[in-house]
Formats: structure tokens, sequence, C-alpha cells
């Protein structure tokens, strides 16, 4: 099974391994540089790309001045990107934390390389920002700061919520339009500094992201609306009479095993008052998105940030706030 955390980078404060056992298990919370060194101990450089071209016995060289070389200070070759594209260094994204952790508002939780260490996250928990949605049922705050080094991802920042009583990570972007993806252009680290400064409005947005998912738990639904919110979300084209017969039966398994998630999810023997509602419902396409979906368990972590699972996760939300 390939993995997509690259070697034995990355970093937990929590007590707990990290996937498939790889990276560094800490006591305690690290410092930014501590981090850093742990997850993404490289600068990167934008070098010149060379065309070789061989004509009989002569070889000749001419630069490629539209392009550039990606290289990390090991000698590793990460892409070949534009003449535009700008390199924000590792250390900057985690040194962005740095007057959060000085202020007490933030402890570093996470972080590491992917996908060859073509791109970069790290993870940094807001203290104090623990919120009960229902008994025995709490999300917690945490900020996300990722790049990347190929042009997969924009530098990008954003809030994402975990809700304790499954350890799940749900990448749920907030609804108030905070969320940060820039190109990396000339101007992207200037930007990515001024939405750091956004510390206070993230929290107050996550706290009405909470509000939302407490709307969620009061919403009393039938299992037959709970059914249809899940295969509206996976395969639409169940729902429509004149397509059912031409949904394949792996599309048809992957709805089946979401509904199957409304009972056996994570954590719901811990809160009944769950059962019922729209905040059971929201929750098993959650646990798909961070436990089932995708290739495997880091495949699952990249597009839970980054890919598919926070497009749906998105998705979900906005469409169990309907029912």
């Amino acid at each position: 099974m390939a993995h997509q955390i690259e070697g034995n980078y990355a970093f937990f404060s929590n007590s707990k391994p990290a996937w498939h056992g790889l990276g560094t298990v800490l006591k305690g919370t690290p410092s930014a540089q501590e981090a850093w060194k742990l997850a993404y101990p490289w600068e990167v450089f934008k070098l010149p790309v060379d065309a070789r071209l061989e004509d009989g016995d002569q070889v000749h060289h001419t630069e490629c001045s539209e392009h550039s070389a990606i290289v990390r200070s090991d000698g590793k070759v990460l892409s070949v990107m534009g003449k535009g594209y700008e390199v924000i260094q590792p250390h900057s994204v985690f040194s962005a934390f740095e007057p959060m952790i000085d202020a007490g508002l933030v402890e570093l939780e996470a972080g590491g390389s992917l996908c060859e260490g073509k791109k970069l996250w790290v993870l940094g928990k807001i203290k104090d920002s623990d919120q009960t949605v229902l008994p025995n049922d709490v999300v917690k705050a945490y900020i996300l700061f990722a790049t990347s080094f190929d042009g997969s991802i924009k530098l990008s920042a954003g809030m994402t919520g975990v809700r304790v009583v499954c350890a799940n990570t749900l990448a749920q972007a907030n609804r108030e339009g905070i969320d940060f993806k820039v190109k990396h252009t000339a101007t992207a680290k200037m930007k990515f500094d001024s939405y750091v400064d956004q510390l206070e409005k993230m929290l107050h947005a996550f706290r009405q992201s909470v509000e939302s998912y407490k709307h969620l738990a009061n919403r009393k639904v039938s299992r037959t609306a709970q059914e249809e919110y899940i295969t509206k979300l996976i395969e639409p084209d169940l729902l429509v009479p004149a397509k059912v017969d031409n949904v394949s039966t792996k599309a048809k398994n992957k709805v089946y095993q979401v509904i199957d998630l409304l009972d056996s999810q994570r954590g719901i023997s811990e809160v009944p008052a769950m059962r019922g509602t729209a905040w059971q419902a929201y929750n098993a396409v959650s646990e798909y998105i961070t436990h089932d979906m995708g290739r495997n368990q880091d495949s699952r972590v990249n597009g839970q940030y980054f890919g598919d699972g926070a497009r749906l996760n998105n998705e979900a939300l906005s469409l169990a706030l309907t029912m």
C-alpha cells in the first residue's frame, strides 16, 4: 500500500502514533521551529531549467527561461513550474503560528510532508475552543496551514473541527468566507500574513459553525429523510427513476455503505441524543470522508483537507442545514 506521508516526517502532540506508525510522537507541544524541523526540515529553491539538445556529435544546452525547477535543499526535485510561481518556504508556514503560540492562543497539534514532499501541512489547536453540541459530543477548533511545491494546491489556511467522541478530523471550511486560498505569486506571503491576523474572526466563525451543528443536533428527521440526504450527496441519480438503471453497482454500494454508518458510526453509542437527527446523518457522511473515502488512510488525509473530501464535507453541511 502506497503512503502519501513522506518517509518519517510527521509529528503529533497528542501522544498518538501517526498513520501506519510513521512520524514522531511527542509528549508535549512543540515550538514552531521544533515542528518545522520534525515535519519539513528543508528549504525550497527555484533553479533554472536547461534543455539538452543533441545534434550528431554536438550537445547544445539552452536555458528554458519560462520555467524553473523547484528543488529542495536535500536535492530532491519537486516539480517544474512557470516563471510566475513563487515558493513559500516551509519555515514561513510554521513561523506564522509563532505569534499565536506566544500569545497562548494556539498549540501545534500535527503536521507533515505529503505526496513525496510536494505538499506541506501543519495543524494548530485553538486553546479553550471546545464547544458542546450534545452531551458527550464536543467539537474543537483547529487552524490548518498548507502549501504545495507543484501547484497542486494553493497556499491555504482555514478552520477544521474534530469530534472528540470519534476523533475524526472534519475538514469544515467555515461559512463566513474567511477561508484563505491564494496562488503562489509574489504577493502570496503578504496576503498570508494578513490572513493570519484574522484569528479572532476565525474563532468567531467557528463558534457560528457550532451553532449550525447545534441546529442539526436539534433537528429531528425521519430515517427516510436521512437516507435520501445521503443518497443525494453520494449518488443523486439513485433518486431519479429514469436514471436508476444506469447507476453502477459500485456506486450503489457506496451509498449503502454510508447509510450503514447512520447506526455504526464511531461514538454514536455515547451520544444517544444524536439518533434521529440531521446531525446523525451529517456525521455519517463525515465518518465516510475521514475513514473510508479514498484509496488508503493517507490519501484520505490528503483528500479531506485539499480534495474531494473537503468539497463533499462542505456540501454535506450545507445540505444538512436544509433538512
